[in-house]
């Protein structure tokens, strides 16, 4: 009995939300662009391809200053590690 009292409203719910959306999506796609918002969204596109290609080439300039910043690091352990191992007599684990 429960299932047949939460079956239509959810149903009435889905087919009102169906509706709204088809409408709305329908009412959108029938107004097209002027050349203005054509021009201008082309403009904002072009901009945020610009932003990005910087953002791009900035997040490889860090890259490889991190790379560059881990091999130092590195060399530095590796030099470090050797002169532990001379002055014990011992090779490192």
């Amino acid at each position: 009995m429960k299932t047949k009292t939460w079956t239509l409203p959810c149903a009435a719910i889905a087919a009102l939300i169906a509706a709204t959306t088809l409408t709305s999506v329908a009412g959108n796609a029938s107004v097209p662009s002027s050349p203005a918002e054509r021009a201008a969204t082309a403009e904002l596109n072009r901009n945020i391809t610009l932003r990005n290609a910087a953002a791009d080439e900035r997040s490889r300039v860090l890259e490889a200053q991190y790379q560059e910043q881990m091999r130092q690091y590195e060399a530095q352990q590796a030099q470090y590690q050797a002169r532990l191992s001379e002055l014990s007599g011992q090779p490192y684990r």
